[in-house]
């Protein structure tokens, strides 16, 4: 009896793994809906960002990169945008389900 649950308990680990690597269980970033609004910023420049609900995984750098249409500049960078466009936010803790504002750039 020992083995048989030993070997489904195996089978069912062994069937987990190739699902997570064959199939995934990740969301792709490609799959965030196009919402493009301005804001006007506080020093009275104007800003192009996306809304975006956060997902399992995602980090304010991946949505930035996948986003974006050019290559996203300095990490720095997107850190004071993400700031000035979420006050009160931080770009290292967001929370899965809640939407920010994500700096677009061309």
């Amino acid at each position: 009896m020992k083995r048989l649950f030993v070997t489904l308990f195996i089978l069912v680990i062994g069937y987990a793994v190739f699902y997570d690597i064959k199939i995934g269980t990740l969301p792709f970033l490609s799959s965030y809906p196009i919402q493009k609004e301005t804001v006007a910023l506080p020093q009275g420049e104007k800003a192009t960002y996306k809304n975006i609900e956060v997902k399992s995984g995602d980090t304010a750098l991946s949505i930035v990169e996948a986003i974006s249409k050019s290559k996203s500049p300095s990490i720095e960078k997107v850190v004071a945008d993400f700031k000035k466009l979420n006050p009160g936010e931080s770009p290292s803790k967001l929370r899965i389900g809640k939407t920010y504002k994500f700096p677009i750039y061309q």
